[in-house]
């Protein structure tokens, strides 16, 4: 999944849209937290690898 890059115009838009008042100066300064999370949502949406998986990780004790 590619997330096309944000830029100040969208991201007014969406501080507008979840109603937070914001002056252009702020929009600037959240820029670098913006593309941050974006990083971030990319990397939780991805598909992990099979081995990844938490029934791999563990082994059951045999008695």
């Amino acid at each position: 999944m590619s997330i096309p890059p944000i830029d100040e115009a969208a991201l007014a838009v969406l501080l507008a849209r979840a109603g937070l008042p914001h002056s252009p100066e702020q929009v600037k300064a959240i820029m670098p937290g913006a593309e941050i999370v974006q990083r971030l949502l990319a990397r939780v949406n991805a598909p992990l690898p099979r081995e990844a998986e938490p029934a791999l990780t563990f082994t059951v004790e045999q008695t």
